[in-house]
């Protein structure tokens, strides 16, 4: 059984450590189900000229989101190797005015077994995480999806 909560945790001490990025933009993981990972960054460390949202801030927030799924998915799956993001879409679907909060979708069982038995096979998997941004009237302000890679270290 995962340590959803210790997860989170650990997860937030990365990004503090090596991505600093999200911690400029004091991105903070707010919670892990397994299912979910929540994650958000205060509107005045990440707004425009317009006093909404700044893409990029959103953008950030999103890829950084993202990668904690897929990290935390790949750890739970036991596979070791290097995370990176392959591609990233967004839709920018409204203004935000207000506190950014990212919610990141696991993928489905079938996809994480696909991700195993790929990794198993050729050291190398891909995997798509989706996330939404919505604002405090649940409107839905932007969605992302992401496609990570984990290549093995025999790969180099």
């Amino acid at each position: 059984m995962t340590d959803y909560l210790s997860a989170a945790r650990d997860l937030q001490a990365f990004l503090r450590k090596h991505v600093p990025l999200a911690d400029a933009a004091d991105i903070k993981i707010d919670s892990y189900t397994g299912e979910l990972l929540t994650a958000s960054a205060p509107l005045d460390k990440n707004i425009n000229d317009k006093g909404t949202a700044f893409g990029g801030s959103l953008y950030n927030l999103c890829v950084v989101s993202a990668w904690g799924m897929a990290h935390l998915k790949i750890q739970e799956l036991g596979l070791t190797g290097d995370l990176v993001v392959a591609k990233g879409e967004i839709s920018y679907l409204r203004p935000l005015r207000e506190h950014l909060i990212a919610t990141a979708q696991s993928p489905g069982n079938a996809q994480l077994d696909r991700v195993k038995q790929s990794y198993r096979d050729r050291g190398l998997a891909s995997l798509y995480i989706d996330v939404t941004i919505f604002d405090d009237q649940k409107q839905l302000c932007a969605e992302f999806r992401g496609k990570y890679a984990i290549i093995g270290s025999q790969r180099g």
